[in-house]
């Protein structure tokens, strides 16, 4: 789907697709009413905005319909999501299964968490550590985790990869085009790759990364030696940390014998 088509939607295939997100009546309307949003930047801006005081209410409407994790999801977003269980070791589903009848007992609700880039065993000790928090600061926990979902559809719903890249060639002040990339995990597990473009620019999925450490490379070598300019790293790395579903960008000034980056925006 293209942001415009949510744009000009009739108010009842909107909210339909809104609702896809998080089903919570207000925070659908909401977002429906503010339509146009002219970006997706713009229209996430937004539902984190109206997302920031849910609660207990929210968390019981939106609820109502959404599996546990490990069981059959019956809509797509949800078994898309949940994917990495189909491989979960027997330990390890049963061992999710029983934490969530222990939550379901003590909190009086489907554990809640973003499965989205988590593998079984993290998503199984995220629910063992949720299990020791207190009534409240669980409520908010789960929250929390409700948006961070709502905003992981979002991102999905209009192709929206959650990494990108500018490489800029400061011997010559113009973008650096056709650098190969590859984004790993630091053990090296390839999770994407890519090719900056004519403007330097470079997406790269998947649509939610895991939390933890992982690397991009560029291979700089090669554009320097296709310029025929001699250079001294061969390719460069740059290491970071995914701690939530906010976008990243990762760019890179680039020069024969240095080169700099930062957090971008």
């Amino acid at each position: 789907m293209e942001l415009r088509d949510f744009d000009h939607a009739t108010a009842t295939d909107a909210a339909a697709t809104a609702r896809g997100w998080a089903d919570v009546g207000p925070w659908v309307d909401a977002l429906v009413d503010g339509r146009p949003y002219g970006s997706v930047s713009a229209l996430l801006d937004r539902a984190r905005s109206l997302a920031e005081p849910w609660g207990a209410p929210e968390l019981d409407a939106a609820l109502a319909q959404h599996p546990r994790i490990g069981d059959r999801a019956t809509d797509a977003s949800s078994s898309r999501e949940q994917s990495s269980m189909r491989t979960a070791h027997e330990d390890v589903a049963a061992a999710i299964a029983a934490g969530n009848a222990e939550y379901e007992h003590r909190f009086g609700r489907v554990f809640l968490v973003r499965a989205a880039g988590r593998s079984p065993e993290e998503l199984l000790g995220e629910l063992q550590r949720r299990l020791g928090n207190e009534p409240a600061a669980e409520t908010a926990e789960a929250a929390a985790a409700l948006a961070d979902i709502a905003v992981h559809r979002i991102r999905a719903t209009f192709g929206v990869a959650q990494l990108t890249t500018h490489v800029l060639d400061a011997t010559h002040g113009t973008p650096a085009a056709g650098i190969d990339l590859v984004l790993s995990t630091v053990d090296g597990t390839v999770l994407a790759t890519a090719t900056t473009g004519p403007d330097g620019r470079a997406a790269l999925g998947p649509d939610v990364l895991p939390r933890g450490d992982l690397q991009l490379r560029f291979d700089t070598g090669a554009h320097h030696r296709a310029a025929g300019v001699p250079s001294f790293h061969p390719f460069v790395v740059v290491a970071f940390t995914v701690s939530g579903t906010d976008h990243l960008h990762v760019p890179l000034l680039l020069s024969p014998f240095a080169y700099s980056t930062y957090r971008g925006s």
